[in-house]
C-alpha cells in the first residue's frame, strides 16, 4: 500500500530557497560548537531560537498551514536539520558510512516504491544546485550500472539502467581549516553574504565564523578590507533620517563588529596584525582613507574641448552631467556616513587599537588614536566645502564626547570650535545636510555642558 500514491506520501518537503539555506548555514558552524560543549540542552535551545527568527523571517513553509501546534513542529523540524546536517557531513569528514541497517533500509522503501515491472526503465540520479538541499537530506550514494534485457521479440537488444541508491561511498577526508566557519562545510562567503549578515543582525560568533572563511580564502595582505567595506553599504542601506543618519546606528554595527572580531584566530591577519586586534586595525585604516574629501575634477576631455557643440553633443552633455551630478551627491552621503563610523570607532576606542600587538593597547596609544580625531575635528571646519563642515561636526561631538574630565584647556578649545562650526552652519546651503548639522549641534553643545560640569 505504501506505493500506492492515494495513501503513500513522500517523506521529504520542498528545498529551502537560496536565502533560507543561505541563513541557516549562517547559524550551523555555532550549533556544532554548542553540541560538543558541556552544556545540556544548548544547541538544541539555541536551534529552536533560530528556527522562530526563521519563522519571523520567511513564514511557515505551505504544508505547514492548517497544522495543529504547526509552529512547535515546524521548529522541531528545523532543529533536526541542523542535528542531521551536522552528524552527516562528520561522519563524511570521518569516514564513517551510515549503518547497514539504514541502508538496507533505504533500498527496501526503494524497491517497495518503483515495484518490478517488466518494462525498460532508467532512474538517474539528477545534480541540481548544490544549495537547494532538502530539509530531511540524505548522504549522496555512488550510482551503479546493471544491465537488463527485455523479453520482447527482438532479441539481443540489451539497455543500461541506473540503480540509485545502493552503495555509500564517502569522501576523502580533508584537514580542516584553521578559524573556517566549519570544518565539515564547505560554504561561499561573498561580501554581499557578509553584508546581508550585518542586516540580519547575526550574532557575534557566527558573524566572525563568516568574516574568517572569507579573510583566510583572500590571499592579499589586507583580506578584511571588503568586510568593512560590506558593513558601510549595510549602514548606508539603513539610513533612516532624511539623507544622513547619526552615529548610533554605526556604533550598533561598530560594536557588534568589533565584538565578532574577538573571536579572530591568528590565521586571521590584516597589514601584518594577528588575530582579534586584526578587526580594529582595518577600521582605523579606512578611517583615515576616508577622512579626506577629494573634490571631483572636469575631465581632461571637458578642459580640452572648444567650439559649439552639436545637437547629438548636447544632449549627451545633458545626461553626461546628471550622471556627475548624480553620483557627485552620492560621493557626498559617502563621505558624512564614512565620518559618523570615524565618530563611532573613537567613542568605542578602536583607533588606538591594533597597530603591533597587545603591548599598544595603553593609554598612550589611546591618545594617539585620538589625536588624529582632533586633528580632523580642528582642520575640516576652515575647508572650501561644506560636506568637510558636515563631517568636522560629527567627529567634534565624537572628540567632545570622550574628552578626559577636568581639563578646562581642552574644554575651552572645543567651545570655540564649536563656535566656528556654528557660524559655518549658517552658511550651509544644503537644506538636508543643514538640518542634520542642527542636530548634531545641538548635541555637541549638551555633551560640552556635562564636560563643564566636571570642572566646577
Amino acid at each position: 500500500m505504501a506505493s500506492d500514491p492515494r495513501v503513500y506520501k513522500p517523506r521529504f518537503p520542498k528545498a529551502y530557497t537560496p536565502q533560507q539555506l543561505t541563513f541557516l548555514k549562517s547559524n550551523l558552524a555555532e550549533f556544532e560548537r554548542r553540541s560538543q560543549g558541556s552544556i545540556r540542552g544548548d544547541a538544541k535551545k539555541f536551534a529552536l531560537e533560530r528556527a522562530s527568527d526563521f519563522i519571523a523571517q520567511f513564514g511557515l513553509p505551505s504544508e505547514f498551514i492548517g497544522v495543529d501546534e504547526a509552529d512547535n513542529k515546524f521548529r522541531e523540524q528545523i532543529y533536526n536539520w541542523f542535528k542531521n546536517t551536522v552528524g552527516r557531513n562528520r561522519r563524511k569528514l570521518e569516514g564513517k558510512p551510515r549503518s547497514g541497517t539504514k541502508k538496507a533500509a533505504e533500498k527496501g522503501r526503494f524497491y517497495e516504491t518503483i515495484g518490478f515491472m517488466d518494462i525498460s526503465w532508467v532512474l538517474t540520479e539528477t545534480e541540481g544546485n548544490p544549495n537547494d538541499i532538502p530539509w530531511n537530506p540524505v548522504p549522496s550514494a555512488t550510482i551503479l550500472t546493471y544491465t537488463h534485457t527485455e523479453n520482447s521479440s527482438s532479441s539481443g537488444n540489451t539497455r543500461t539502467s541506473v540503480v540509485s541508491p545502493l552503495q555509500y561511498t564517502p569522501p576523502a577526508a580533508s584537514i580542516p581549516t584553521p578559524g573556517s566557519a566549519s570544518p565539515h562545510l564547505k560554504l561561499t562567503v561573498t561580501k554581499a553574504t557578509i553584508r546581508d549578515a550585518f542586516l540580519r543582525n547575526t550574532e557575534a560568533a557566527s558573524l566572525a565564523n563568516m568574516i574568517q572563511t572569507f579573510a583566510i580564502s583572500d590571499p592579499s595582505p589586507t583580506p578584511l578590507t571588503s568586510v568593512v567595506e560590506a558593513l558601510f553599504e549595510a549602514l548606508s542601506s539603513e539610513t533612516t533620517s532624511g539623507h544622513y543618519n547619526d552615529n548610533r546606528q554605526a556604533l550598533a554595527y561598530l560594536r557588534r563588529y568589533i565584538e565578532a572580531s574577538t573571536y579572530f584566530s591568528s590565521s586571521v591577519v590584516h597589514a601584518g596584525v594577528p588575530g582579534p586586534m586584526a578587526g580594529p586595525r582595518v577600521v582605523q585604516m579606512q578611517v583615515r582613507k576616508f577622512s579626506t574629501w577629494v573634490p571631483n575634477l572636469p575631465s581632461t576631455q571637458e578642459r580640452q574641448s572648444s567650439g559649439p557643440p552639436s545637437s547629438s553633443s548636447a544632449s549627451s552633455s545633458i545626461s553626461d552631467e546628471m550622471h556627475r551630478i548624480a553620483c557627485d551627491r552620492q560621493r557626498r552621503k559617502d563621505h558624512i556616513q564614512w565620518a559618523n563610523i570615524h565618530a563611532a570607532a573613537l567613542e568605542l576606542g578602536m583607533l588606538g587599537m591594533g597597530h603591533a600587538g597587545e603591548a599598544d593597547n595603553s593609554g598612550y596609544a589611546y591618545a594617539m588614536g585620538r589625536a588624529f580625531s582632533e586633528m580632523v575635528a580642528r582642520d575640516a571646519v576652515w575647508e572650501a566645502d561644506e560636506v568637510e563642515w558636515v563631517a568636522g561636526i560629527c567627529v567634534l561631538r565624537a572628540v567632545i564626547r570622550t574628552a578626559m574630565r577636568g581639563d578646562r584647556r581642552h574644554r575651552d578649545e572645543y567651545d570655540e570650535l564649536l563656535r566656528t562650526y556654528e557660524k559655518r552652519w549658517k552658511e550651509i546651503k544644503d537644506e538636508a545636510r543643514q538640518s542634520f548639522v542642527t542636530e548634531v549641534l545641538l548635541a555637541a553643545k549638551d555633551d560640552l555642558a556635562r564636560l563643564d560640569e566636571s570642572l566646577r
